[in-house]
């Protein structure tokens, strides 16, 4: 059977098409389109303007897999629409344009579903799981893979870059202002001032996946390396900061739809990691989408 899942982020919507063979799975295609949709969001509202650009998107989506021939398939939504307040228009406008239904997913819901999909890849036995994306991250305490702790932060790589940042990489300014708004997000959440410890983090997302990228293209890890010492991140924002036509030139050739919001994701996880005191991260490779295969499609 072959199934395809539509992710729909506030920076980027993706179509993955799996080949599933009982209850495994293999990614069998993946396409995306850098849709922004927080661009679209007014006074907590989606203006019709977005609501025609996501219907354009999935439109696209859906005559590709018609071609495919796909057995089925399912949308679903995180921070995009769940950070608005006309979210239930938006989706209803959606079925009447796209014959598509969207499955609006809560923070808690996002997190649990992306540590399902990521777990079997996870090299620490516990720790602190981190799915960062364009408008919201999610947090999960882990002990023996199981889940202890779940908070999702209305913070993401794109929503902090449009509302802190007015160049292309910010400023020193910028970047201090960015990491004390994470602060203040880590610690509201973290109500005991000592949840959120640990020395293994397991980050998942596109900055996460952009950010090893360049570390690879810098000549500072290998191309199979999927580890990292957690200090590394916070050397690679002074490197970054040093010389600012080089570092956008570095962004352009290593993820060009990310150079906007690369620097922002890459502050998100190096704060969560120097909260978390974490000795180590595990770039892990399956997520949200592959958890929602796992749990809405084969029933695990």
């Amino acid at each position: 059977m072959t199934y395809g899942i539509i992710d729909i982020g506030s920076n980027t919507i993706r179509l993955n098409i799996y080949k599933i063979k009982g209850e495994s799975f293999e990614l069998l295609l993946s396409k995306k389109e850098a849709a922004g949709l927080v661009q679209y969001v007014k006074k907590e509202k989606m203006s019709d303007e977005g609501v025609h650009r996501l219907a354009e998107c999935l439109n696209r989506f859906k005559e590709m897999m018609d071609l495919l021939h796909l057995d089925g398939y399912a949308a679903f939504a995180t921070a995009s629409l769940r950070n608005i307040n006309n979210s239930k228009e938006v989706i209803e406008a959606i079925w009447s344009l796209c014959q598509i239904r969207i499955d609006l997913l809560s923070g808690a819901q996002e997190g649990r579903i992306s540590f399902h999909g990521a777990i079997h890849g996870l090299h620490y036995d516990s720790g602190i799981y981190v799915d960062t994306g364009g408008g919201s991250s999610e947090i999960i305490l882990y002990d023996q893979k199981q889940i202890g702790f779940v908070t999702s932060l209305p913070v993401g790589s794109l929503n902090l870059f449009n509302k802190y940042v007015s160049n292309i990489i910010p400023s020193k300014s910028e970047i201090k202002t960015i990491q004390d708004r994470l602060l203040k997000e880590l610690k509201a959440c973290d109500q005991k001032k000592s949840i959120l410890r640990c020395d293994d983090l397991a980050v998942t997302g596109g900055s996460m996946r952009a950010i090893r990228s360049l570390l690879v293209e810098m000549k500072w890890i290998k191309d199979d390396v999927y580890e990292l010492d957690a200090c590394m991140l916070k050397n690679l924002i002074k490197t970054l900061q040093n010389d600012i036509g080089q570092t956008i030139h570095l962004f352009l050739k290593v993820k060009p739809d990310r150079v906007h919001t690369m620097f922002t994701g890459l502050l998100i996880i190096d704060t969560i990691a120097r909260y978390t005191k974490a000795k180590r991260i595990q770039v892990s490779i399956n997520g949200v989408r592959e958890g929602y295969l796992m749990e809405k499609i084969l029933g695990e």
